[in-house]
C-alpha cells in the first residue's frame, strides 16, 4: 500500500517503491516532454474510446430487441487480468508454520500462501463474480418480448458483437482510469489530476458529438426532428429527463473517479457490476413471485450465491494483503447473510406450477359476468320500466323522443334496452360546454378540409352528407346517413362532425377532463319539454374552406407521452416514467394488473395505457400513426373507434352497417374454369375445420419511415411469431403445459421458437399485397422478413378453427363477421368500439394481450400439444376442443342477438337523441316524462 493509502483493491507495493524513488529525482526537460506526449496520447485515445462507446451504447439501445444476455458483466474479470499482468507480482511466502499443525492444516496453509503470493490472486474472485452476474442476467430469458429482431438483418449478428465491443471499450476506459490514477500518485496533485484528465476527455468527446450533431442537422433533414427531440413522445418530459440523466451521469463519473483513487479500479468495477446486476435481479424476483414468468430456484440460488462467494473471497484476499485490516465481526456477517437470504427468498419458494388452468377459471368468471349482464341490460318490460331505469342510473330524465326510441327498439326486436353507459360516458364532458360553443366547434371542424372531418346535416327529418366531404370517404358518410335516415324523422335539426381517419382525434389532459366531468355532474336534466319547432344556431358550410384549426399533425411520430398518456393521472406509471428503453424484455409490471399468469383477465383494463408505459413501443397507433391530427381541446368529433384515454364520441361504424366485410359462406357451384364457377367457401362445423390459427392482412397499422418502428407493431410481431421463429434467445416461447410428474398440474415451460410446429401448434399468418406504409430501409427490411401471400377471398377464413383479429390503423372491420362464423376468434386490440361492453371475453371470444405473450399457451389449451421439442422433451396433451366450440358458438349466437344492424340503428338513435338535447340552448328544460 502506498504512502497515500490509494489502490487498496489493487496493491501497488512494488510499483510504489519505484514511484518513491522517482519522486526524489528531479526530472529533466526531456522526461517532462516525454511524459506530456504520453499523457496527450492517452487523453486522445481515451477520448476516442469514450466517443465510440457512446455510439455503441446508442446503437445497442436502439436495437435492444436483438441483444443477447449481457457480456459486459465480465468487466471485473478483464480488469483483474490486466491488474495481474501490469501491477501484481509473485511474492515469496516466508510465513512460519506451526510445528504442531496437522497435515491438513499444513496443506491449507500451503494453498493459502501459494494463492496469496500469486500475481493472479484476484482473478478467481473476479471470474466467479462475473459468472454469477451472468447467471443473474439469465433470469429474464423466460420473459422475452415479442419485439421483432429481423432474421436477415445485420443486427442479429452485429448487436452481440457490439455488446462484446462495449465490454472491450469499458475495459479500456477502466484501465485508462487506472493508469491516470497511477500517474497522479507520483505527483503532489493526485486527488485532482485524474478527475481533471477525465474532465478533459469528456469535454473533447462532447465537442466531437456537437460536431456530429451539426453535420447531421445540415446533411440529413430526415433526422432533424429526432435531433431536436421533435420525435420524442414529449419534448418537455424528454428534455427534463435528459438533463436529469446528464446531471446524474456527471455525479456518477466524479464520484467513481474519486472512488478509484481511494479504492482501486478493480474494487469499483466489481462493486458496480454486482450492484447493477443484483438490484434489478432482486426487483425481478419480487415482481415475479407468481408462477409466471418461470424461474428455476436452483439456478437462482447458484447465481446469487456465486456473487456472494465472490465478494466474500475478494474481501478476504484484500484483508490478507493488508495486515492492518480488521475483519468484519461475526454478527455483521450474519446480518449481511440474513439480508441476502431475505432478498432472494421469493425466488427460493417460487413455484412454476399451477394447480388449475387459468383459462378454466376465466371461462367460469365469464359465465358469471354474462349472468350479471343479462340481469341489467334488458330489464325493461315497458316504457315505464325504461324511464325508471334511466332515471335511476343517470339521475336525469330521458331526452325528448325517448318513447319513440323505445317503440323503435321493440319493433326491431332489439334485446338491449337499458345498457347504454358508453353513450353517457362519451357525452358527459360536453354538458360542461355551452350549446352554442358545441355548435360553433362543429362548424369549425367541418369547414376546414385539412382537419379531415366531414359532416352530416339533419334538417326537417332528413340526414344528408355535406358537400365538402372528401371524395375518398363519401361512402362512409353515406352509410352513416343511410343508418340515420331509418329514424331521422324523429330527430331535431343538428349537424354532426365525423372523423374520416381511423385514428382517434381528441385527447384531453387529465385535469381538464376531470374538471369537465365534475362540472357536468353538478348539472341535471330534469325538464319535461320537447324539441322546439325551430332549433336555430346551426351555421351553413361556407363556400370557401376555412384554414383555422385547433388540430396538430403528429403523423409518423411517437404519440404516447404527448397524447396517449395525456388523460392518465399524474401519479400513473405512464406519466411518471418515460418509455422503457429496453425492448427485448416484456414489462411484467405493466401486464400484471390485467393478467392471470400469461392470460388476459380484464379486457377493459388491458387497453388502459396509464399502467402500461411499454405500450408506446407495441402498437402502430402509438409508434407512428399514418394520419394523426389531434387536439387537447374538447371537440364534438364522432369516431368509429377510439383508444382508452381519448374523448371522441363512439358510433356504430358504416363499415359493418353497409357490409364492407360480411359473413357470407357459400357452397361451390358452376363448372370449374368458367366464369360461372363460384368457389367453395362453406362454414363447416367447428370439429371439421383445420386446426390452424389463421390471419391475413396488410401492414396498415402504422407507418415505418426508416427508423424501425415496424418491429414493435402488433401485426408484424404476430406474423414474425407465426412464421419466423428461430432457436435464438429472442424467439424463446413460454408455454403452460401439463406437468410431467403430476397430471393434474400445469407448469410454465420455456421452449425454442422452432419447437412450436413440432408440438403441433400450427399457424398461418401472412401479409398480402406486399409491404405498404413504409419508407427508407424499412420497406426492404420488411420485404426480406415477411413472405407475402396472395390475396384470398374473405370467405376462405371459415375453413380454420382459430381466427386471429388484430387492430389496423384503427378498429378491425372483420371482427363482427368472425363472431358470426363457427370459428373461434382470437382478438388483440387497443381500439374499442360502441359494442365492447356487450361482449364477454372468454365467453364470446378469446382475448389476447397486445404483447401476445400468452398467445401460444392459449392455442395449446384449445388445440392440444403433441410432439418432441428442440430440447428432446416429449409432450402430449389433448386439446380442449369442446370448450373452444362452446366459445365459438356462444359468440355466434350472441352476435346474432345484440350486434345486428337493428342494434346499430337503436344505438345511433339513442345517441343522437342525447346529442340533440346537449346541443340545444334550452337543454336544462328538455326531457321526457311519463304522463
Amino acid at each position: 500500500q502506498g504512502h497515500r493509502g490509494h489502490y487498496e483493491a489493487i496493491p501497488l507495493e512494488e510499483l510504489q517503491g519505484g514511484l518513491d524513488l522517482l519522486s526524489k529525482e528531479k526530472p529533466g526537460a526531456h522526461s517532462n516532454s516525454l511524459s506530456s506526449i504520453v499523457l496527450c496520447v492517452m487523453l486522445l485515445v481515451a477520448t476516442a474510446a469514450l466517443t465510440i462507446r457512446i455510439e455503441v451504447q446508442r446503437r445497442l439501445l436502439s436495437t435492444s430487441e436483438c441483444s443477447t444476455r449481457s457480456v459486459e458483466v465480465f468487466l471485473p474479470l478483464l480488469v483483474s487480468l490486466y491488474d495481474a499482468l501490469r501491477f501484481q507480482k509473485t511474492e515469496d511466502s516466508h510465513a512460519e508454520q506451526d510445528v504442531d499443525a496437522s497435515a491438513y492444516d499444513d496443506l491449507v496453509h500451503t494453498l493459502k500462501s501459494t494463492w496469496l503470493s500469486s500475481r493472479w490472486r484476484y482473478v478467481p474472485a473476479a471470474f466467479v463474480m462475473s459468472l454469477g452476474c451472468y447467471l443473474v442476467a439469465g433470469l429474464w430469458l423466460s420473459s422475452e418480448s415479442s419485439y421483432v429482431c429481423p432474421l436477415l438483418s445485420l443486427e442479429i449478428v452485429a448487436v452481440p458483437r457490439l455488446q462484446f465491443a462495449a465490454l472491450c471499450l469499458d475495459s479500456f476506459l477502466a484501465i485508462a482510469a487506472l493508469e491516470l490514477a497511477v500517474g497522479g500518485t507520483a505527483s503532489t496533485s493526485s486527488i485532482t489530476s485524474a478527475p481533471r484528465s477525465w474532465m478533459t476527455i469528456m469535454t473533447f468527446s462532447s465537442a466531437v458529438w456537437t460536431v456530429v450533431a451539426v453535420v447531421v442537422y445540415r446533411t440529413e433533414p430526415e433526422n432533424v426532428n429526432w435531433l431536436l427531440l421533435r420525435q420524442e413522445p414529449s419534448r418537455a418530459a424528454s428534455s427534463f429527463a435528459l438533463l436529469s440523466r446528464a446531471l446524474l451521469l456527471s455525479a456518477f463519473c466524479v464520484s467513481t473517479l474519486y472512488s478509484i483513487l481511494h479504492l482501486g479500479v478493480l474494487h469499483i468495477s466489481m462493486t458496480l457490476t454486482a450492484l447493477l446486476t443484483i438490484i434489478p435481479g432482486f426487483r425481478f424476483i419480487w415482481s415475479a413471485k407468481r408462477p409466471y414468468p418461470p424461474i428455476s430456484s436452483i439456478y437462482l440460488t447458484w447465481a446469487f450465491v456465486l456473487i456472494y462467494i465472490a465478494w466474500s473471497l475478494y474481501c478476504r484476499i484484500k484483508r490478507a494483503m493488508q495486515s492492518s485490516a480488521t475483519p468484519p465481526s461475526t454478527s455483521r456477517r450474519i446480518v449481511i447473510f440474513v439480508i441476502f437470504i431475505v432478498l432472494i427468498y421469493p425466488g427460493l419458494i417460487k413455484t412454476n406450477t399451477v394447480y388449475f388452468h387459468p383459462i378454466d377459471l376465466l371461462m367460469y368468471d365469464a359465465q358469471n359476468q354474462y349472468i350479471s349482464y343479462l340481469n341489467t341490460a334488458a330489464r325493461s318490460k315497458s316504457l315505464a320500466d325504461a324511464v325508471h331505469i334511466y332515471q335511476e342510473k343517470y339521475h336525469d330524465n330521458p331526452p325528448p323522443g325517448f318513447d319513440i326510441w323505445f317503440d323503435f327498439a321493440r319493433n326491431r326486436s332489439v334485446w338491449v334496452t337499458d345498457e347504454f353507459d358508453q353513450i353517457h360516458d362519451d357525452l358527459l364532458p360536453f354538458r360542461a360546454i355551452p350549446p352554442g360553443d358545441i355548435r360553433l366547434h362543429t362548424w369549425e371542424d367541418v369547414s376546414n378540409p385539412w382537419n379531415e372531418i366531414s359532416g352530416i346535416t339533419i334538417r326537417k327529418g332528413e340526414a344528408k352528407v355535406q358537400e365538402n366531404v372528401l371524395p375518398t370517404h363519401r361512402w362512409m358518410l353515406e352509410g352513416v346517413a343511410q343508418m340515420i335516415n331509418q329514424f331521422s324523422q324523429y330527430l331535431p335539426d343538428m349537424d354532426l362532425a365525423f372523423n374520416l381517419n381511423d385514428e382517434s382525434r381528441v385527447a384531453l389532459h387529465y385535469d381538464d377532463i376531470q374538471s369537465y366531468k365534475m362540472q357536468a355532474l353538478r348539472s341535471s336534466f330534469l325538464g319535461s319539454s320537447s324539441w322546439a319547432t325551430d332549433r336555430g344556431g346551426w351555421r351553413d358550410i361556407p363556400p370557401e374552406p376555412t384554414t383555422d384549426t385547433v388540430y396538430e399533425n403528429w403523423s409518423f411520430r411517437n404519440t404516447f407521452q404527448e397524447w396517449g398518456a395525456a388523460g392518465c393521472p399524474p401519479s400513473s406509471p405512464a406519466r411518471r416514467s418515460l418509455t422503457p428503453l429496453f425492448k427485448s424484455q416484456m414489462c411484467l409490471d405493466c401486464a400484471a394488473d390485467h393478467s392471470l399468469g400469461q392470460f388476459l383477465s380484464n379486457w377493459s383494463t388491458a387497453a388502459d395505457p396509464c399502467h402500461q408505459p411499454d405500450l408506446a413501443n407495441l402498437h402502430g397507433f402509438y409508434l407512428s400513426p399514418a394520419a394523426f391530427k389531434t387536439t387537447h381541446l374538447l371537440r364534438p368529433v364522432f369516431s368509429q373507434s377510439k383508444v382508452h384515454g381519448y374523448n371522441d364520441v363512439l358510433y356504430p361504424s358504416a363499415w359493418n352497417y353497409i357490409d364492407k366485410a360480411v359473413y357470407a359462406p357459400v357452397n361451390s357451384s358452376g363448372v370449374p374454369g368458367t366464369d360461372s364457377f363460384i368457389a367453395n367457401f362453406p362454414d363447416p362445423l367447428f370439429s371439421e375445420k383445420q386446426d390452424i390459427l389463421y390471419w391475413r392482412g396488410a401492414t396498415s397499422e402504422g407507418v415505418s419511415d426508416g427508423h424501425g418502428a415496424w418491429r414493435g407493431m402488433v401485426r408484424q410481431r404476430m406474423v414474425h411469431m407465426a412464421d419466423n421463429l428461430t432457436n435464438s434467445q429472442h424467439d424463446r416461447i413460454t408455454l403452460l403445459l401439463p406437468d410431467h410428474k403430476h397430471s393434474d398440474r400445469y407448469t410454465y415451460t420455456t421452449v425454442s421458437g422452432t419447437s412450436l410446429p413440432k408440438l403441433n401448434l400450427n399457424s398461418s399468418a401472412h401479409f398480402v399485397d406486399g409491404i405498404a406504409r413504409c419508407g427508407g430501409i424499412d420497406c426492404l427490411a420488411q420485404e426480406q422478413e415477411f413472405a407475402s401471400a396472395h390475396p384470398v377471398d374473405f370467405q376462405a377464413h371459415w375453413s380454420y378453427k382459430y381466427l386471429m383479429d388484430l387492430d389496423g390503423a384503427g378498429f378491425s372491420g372483420r371482427f363482427l363477421p368472425f363472431l358470426q362464423s363457427r370459428s373461434l376468434p382470437f382478438k388483440a386490440a387497443l381500439f374499442r368500439e360502441w359494442y365492447d361492453s356487450r361482449l364477454i371475453p372468454w365467453l364470446h371470444f378469446v382475448p389476447q394481450d397486445i404483447r401476445l405473450h400468452g398467445l401460444w399457451s392459449t392455442l395449446a389449451y384449445f388445440a392440444g400439444v403433441e410432439g418432441i421439442d428442440e430440447d428432446g422433451r416429449k409432450w402430449k396433451w389433448k386439446g380442449h376442443e369442446r370448450e373452444a366450440a362452446l366459445i365459438a358458438d356462444g359468440g355466434r349466437e350472441w352476435a346474432g342477438r345484440v350486434l345486428t344492424k337493428a342494434d346499430m340503428e337503436v344505438y345511433m338513435f339513442r345517441l343522437l337523441l342525447e346529442w340533440g338535447r346537449i346541443t340545444d340552448d334550452n337543454r336544462d328544460r328538455l326531457g321526457f316524462v311519463l304522463t
